[in-house]
Parts: structure tokens; C-alpha cells; sequence
């Protein structure tokens, strides 16, 4: 059995209305292979190989979720604001950094006896730029970069992507051949459907494969200049590829971190809940989640002797 895990920046779950962007660019494609689409009132699916349900990203913690006490929530599966004191981002507090180092899923996974892949593709630049910042004492990457630092998990980059062996943050890898600074205009962009190819094919090296989308919040910021609709279409075309084509036996398993990017109307984090989204084998065995970090453990559930 394999796993595959998206980890979608910003996304949460809100109703149908002129100001939730998913709205205005419908997923067609995904309703079509899922049979709903990313509205709350979408999200009340439990059935052997499909699970789509709203989940608590706030955590019994005031104020709207955050991505470093999220993510953190998420990759230990332990509440990342209550052990901090509050809803902290957009990067891992340093005084969660030992808790992550003993309790990230990479860890869980490997005493299982299972291996995991990480499979975006970073700059050279950046990578090194996170470990000065590292021996710093600074944590400026995603958590789960960071709990691949922490357990030697490969970090991938342009060479990997070239030989579709990662997976650009942007899906489609663009921005490598537009970035001047940092990217690599030999790598060549592709369709979503083909990135999603070569996720399923990286799949097949590991048993749990992670793969982390951040474009959606960062244009809920306004920090990049892609439109909400071309997100959208990136992201109805690679999960449909990925739901329509996972091969018998696979998981596969998305989530947010915080509601964000449903909310065209703000720049601020949401309180909406965020998606679970299950499809493939043993789905419903993920119907007890009920908030972010019980995520970890259900997932682990899927390794472990019946």
C-alpha cells in the first residue's frame, strides 16, 4: 500500500458565494472523478474509497489558524498553538522545534519501518539559505522542510524536476524558467496532468510520498501575481488526474493548514474549517478526524499490522 499526501497552504472550506473564488472557476474536472467540489457544503462524504469532510483548523486556540503552529499540528499531530500559547506563522516557533525533532511524521513513519519521499523541488539558493538560517536558530522553511532536515530526508531540486523525479511548487514549472535568480530555464514547464503523472510514478519509490502546494495562500496575500482562477485550474486538473488515476491499493490523503484562500473578500486568515479529503483504499477509516491534528495519527493507522 502507498500514500500520497498534498498538503494544500491557506485553503479552507466556505459556502458557495461571489466571494469564495471556487465559485467563479468551478473544478469540473475534479467534480467529475470526486463527484463534489471545495464548498462546506460539499464536504459530508464518508464511503469506503472517498472521504470529503470539514475539519477544525483552530484548535481550541482564539483567533484564526496559522501555518507554523498548523503545519506543526498537522506533521507531529499534537496541538501546535495550545503547547505555544496562541496561533503563531508563517513558520515553526523555535520552542516547537525539539517536540517536532522526536515527534514528526517522518520519524513515526520510519518507526513503522516505512520510508517517505519528499517530493517538491526547491532552488539550490533556498535550500542553503534555510540551513544558514537553521544554524542561526531560525526556522524559515515549511515545517515538514524542516522535519526532512531533521530526519535526512532528500531534499529535491531542478535536476530532480528535469528528469520528473519532483515536483514544482507551482505544479506546473513555470516559475523555474521565469525566476532569473534562482531558477533554471532548461527545466521545462509541463500540464498539470503531467505533474501528476509523476507523482504517481514517484509514489511507487516509498510508501508514504508528501507533496506541499503553497501558491493558494500566498495569492490570498497578494504576494504573487497569479490569479485565484489560474490556481484553480492548476489544482482542478492535477487532483483529478492524481483521483482518477491512483492505482488500486493507494491513499491518497489532502489538507490545509488554515482557511485563507476561500475568502476573496480578505487578505486575513479564516476560522472556516479546512478540507480532509480522502480517496482510494481505506478512506473511511479516516471519518473519526475531526481537526488538523488528528491527522497524523489516522494516517500512521493506514501502516500499521491489522
Amino acid at each position: 500500500m502507498s500514500l500520497i499526501f498534498i498538503f494544500l497552504d491557506g485553503v479552507g472550506l466556505a459556502p458557495r458565494s461571489p466571494l469564495n473564488p471556487f465559485f467563479a472557476t468551478p473544478m469540473r474536472r475534479f467534480k467529475q472523478v470526486f463527484g463534489r467540489e471545495f464548498f462546506l457544503e460539499d464536504a459530508n462524504v464518508i464511503e469506503p474509497n472517498k472521504l470529503f469532510l470539514p475539519i477544525d483548523a483552530c484548535l481550541g486556540v482564539e483567533g484564526a489558524g496559522e501555518s507554523g503552529t498548523g503545519q506543526f499540528s498537522i506533521y507531529a499531530g499534537l496541538n501546535g498553538a495550545k503547547l505555544f500559547g496562541r496561533h503563531y506563522g508563517a513558520h515553526l516557533p523555535s520552542v516547537l522545534r525539539p517536540i517536532l525533532a522526536e515527534e514528526n511524521i517522518f520519524r513515526k513513519l520510519r518507526s513503522l519501518g516505512k520510508s517517505a519521499l519528499y517530493a517538491n523541488a526547491y532552488p539550490k539558493r533556498f535550500i542553503e539559505w534555510c540551513c544558514d538560517q537553521r544554524a542561526k536558530g531560525k526556522v524559515r522553511s515549511s515545517v515538514l522542510f524542516e522535519a526532512a532536515l531533521l530526519e535526512g530526508v532528500s531534499l529535491r531540486g531542478a535536476e530532480e524536476l528535469k528528469r520528473g523525479k519532483a515536483i514544482s511548487g507551482d505544479i506546473i514549472a513555470r516559475w523555474w524558467r521565469l525566476n532569473e535568480r534562482d531558477g533554471d530555464p532548461s527545466v521545462q514547464e509541463i500540464s498539470p496532468t503531467q505533474a501528476a503523472r509523476h507523482l504517481l510514478a514517484l509514489s511507487t519509490e516509498a510508501d508514504a510520498t508528501f507533496y506541499e502546494f503553497f501558491l493558494a495562500d500566498l495569492c490570498a496575500h497578494g504576494r504573487i501575481q497569479t490569479a485565484a482562477s489560474d490556481i484553480i485550474e492548476r489544482l482542478d486538473e492535477f487532483l483529478a488526474t492524481l483521483v482518477s488515476e491512483l492505482p488500486l491499493g493507494a491513499t491518497l490523503v489532502l489538507t490545509s493548514d488554515h482557511g485563507n484562500f476561500e475568502d476573496g473578500g480578505s487578505r486575513h486568515h479564516t476560522r472556516n474549517p479546512v478540507p480532509l479529503l480522502v480517496a482510494g483504499q481505506g478512506a473511511s477509516s479516516f471519518q473519526c478526524v475531526s481537526a488538523i491534528d488528528e491527522i497524523c495519527k489516522a494516517l500512521l493507522a493506514r501502516f500499521e499490522p491489522s
